[in-house]
């Protein structure tokens, strides 16, 4: 039913979705596991028949097969959210049902009318986003694969190819991906996961995702810490078989730098030591998967935490604002920790936020 009047009926919220259901239209729910089939409509209601067993709940998605609704104005859509986020100092934001590149960047520009630099996370869960990813990911800082929308949207059949066209597509614009949604969904009930389960993990793994999301595992799930804990163990177990093709066709001085600093790296078997003001050169170096340990320094408490998105990089929080002071400093802290040794080689490099300028030095640790 449409604007619901009190009763238990199931209702939908949007005007905009219920003119566009139509009869024998197909409904979508569940992550693509719940089907029906539109009967009869009229002005207030709909009849269904459900083409499978499913309990229809409260906030789930709802789609309909083959068709999209698209959002005419995007920033008026989420703007109180986004006025929240703001308020409570959020690291990132993350876009639902973005369908082109021009809202993330109209939510960019909101966001810098009010003092913000909020990171933003597209997610790619409709037609149009899947069709303008590349666009999408180069206006965002992250993108996050949202395989049960996609589900929804798509034959389940096709969700595992999308995923790794996705990906791969992603990465090759430098931007960190996410992959979310029935990573583990057995472990909401079941304290170990199915063998099927780890072969998708590792395949995410393998094709160099840079962050495995749990959502109903640790959400709703029975066994959250132990669901932590299986997704890090499969992570550890593959992560050094990442098989990512180091791609630079149009790169730009900037990424050339960063690829070289990786394969300097790998020939020397060194460690990687960067300072970075907004995290911009970690995040070129962590796009190429670098077979050695990476260390990114940084003054500023919120560039430390958007670095935990980065695929190998760990990140260490110092006192020097200048590169460097920070390249100094880092090289102490990790002498400190032990996390270099006597016999070490350690790259030390930064690039320049204002400047066409990139640093980088080699040292071989003798004390």
């Amino acid at each position: 039913k449409h604007n619901n009047s009190g009763n238990e009926e199931p209702s939908i919220d949007s005007s905009e979705f219920f003119e566009k259901i139509s009869e024998n239209d197909i409904l979508v729910t569940d992550d693509g596991r719940g089907l029906m089939k539109v009967l009869k409509k009229d002005d207030e209601r709909i009849l269904v028949q459900a083409l499978n067993k499913l309990i229809i709940t409260k906030g789930k998605s709802l789609v309909i097969r083959e068709k999209e609704i698209l959002i005419s104005n995007y920033l008026h859509h989420c703007r109180e959210q986004i006025i929240d986020a703001i308020r409570l100092g959020a690291d990132f934001l993350g876009l639902s049902f973005v369908t082109s590149p021009l809202d993330v960047i109209a939510v960019r520009e909101f966001l810098e009318k009010n003092g913000s630099e909020m990171g933003l996370i597209a997610k790619i869960e409709t037609v149009s986003a899947v069709a303008n990813v590349e666009e999408i990911a180069k206006a965002s800082d992250a993108v996050l694969v949202a395989r049960g929308d996609l589900g929804m949207q798509f034959p389940l059949e096709e969700v595992p190819l999308l995923q790794e066209k996705i990906v791969k597509t992603v990465t090759n614009t430098g931007r960190p991906v996410i992959v979310a949604t029935q990573l583990l969904g057995s472990m909401v009930s079941e304290p170990v996961p199915s063998r099927s389960e780890i072969v998708d993990v590792m395949n995410c793994v393998i094709d160099g995702v840079d962050v495995l999301m749990l959502t109903g595992e640790t959400a709703i799930g029975d066994y959250p810490v132990e669901s932590v804990k299986w997704l890090k163990r499969i992570i550890e177990t593959y992560e050094k078989n990442v098989n990512v093709k180091r791609e630079l066709s149009e790169g730009q001085v900037v990424d050339r730098f960063a690829l070289g600093v990786v394969e300097l790296s790998e020939t020397l078997n060194a460690k990687i030591g960067i300072y970075t003001k907004k995290g911009n050169t970690a995040r070129r170096i962590s796009r190429f998967k670098p077979r050695v340990q990476v260390f990114a320094a940084s003054n500023d408490p919120r560039t430390i935490r958007r670095l935990l998105l980065l695929w190998g990089v760990e990140p260490i929080h110092v006192e020097s604002k200048e590169y460097e002071d920070g390249l100094k400093e880092l090289e102490q802290r990790l002498k400190e920790q032990n996390l270099v040794i006597r016999g070490d080689t350690l790259i030390l490099t930064y690039g320049l936020l204002d400047k066409p300028i990139h640093t980088i030095r080699i040292v071989q640790l003798m004390s």
